[in-house]
């Protein structure tokens, strides 16, 4: 690290070699998003260059230091406004109810298939904006209702209730379209 406060590049470079695999994993697992984490990663060793300086081998080790601006790095990127825009955003309800593949099915069930599948659309459009948007995000991202309420800033109960009563609103439409 006095290496690189001296700004000796080569110093850096073997940082990088050989912490950038084990701060990628971290980053993976706060972020879980490959593309995300590489940004970050570079965001890291760019802080690394930029505030050597901060380092205090008294309070910790270099090792120690990496972690935790890692770490806090990460999680701060996932409570960051844009990144919970992201979640929001990376539904779209139109790719998932678009035409179902023709795959290895005939003309009639790919017909009957588009319809459900307007049905299902037609029924989420018609329940309240919340509800629908905690059960899009759980179902087109897999994200659990905790994801959920982390990503949407909202309270753990707020998503489950609102998911439940979103449900059984859905179940209903579901119910008479199908009759």
């Amino acid at each position: 690290m006095r290496r690189i406060q001296m700004r000796e590049v080569d110093a850096l470079d073997k940082i990088y070699d050989r912490y950038a695999s084990f701060l990628f994993s971290l980053i993976m697992a706060i972020v879980h998003k490959q593309p995300e984490a590489e940004d970050l990663l570079q965001e890291v060793f760019i802080q690394v260059w930029e505030c050597a300086d901060s380092y205090d081998p008294e309070r910790g080790s270099a090792y120690a230091w990496l972690v935790t601006l890692t770490r806090n790095k990460a999680i701060d990127r996932t409570r960051s406004k844009g990144y919970k825009n992201q979640i929001r955003e990376a539904i779209n309800i139109e790719d998932a109810f678009g035409d179902p593949p023709a795959d290895d099915r005939n003309p009639l069930e790919n017909s009957v298939l588009a319809d459900r599948a307007a049905l299902v659309k037609k029924a989420l459009e018609q329940i309240p904006v919340e509800q629908r948007r905690v059960i899009e995000i759980a179902y087109f991202t897999g994200l659990s209702q905790s994801e959920i309420a982390n990503s949407l800033d909202l309270p753990l109960g707020t998503v489950k209730s609102r998911m439940r009563q979103g449900m059984i609103k859905l179940k209903d439409l579901l119910v008479t379209y199908f009759s």
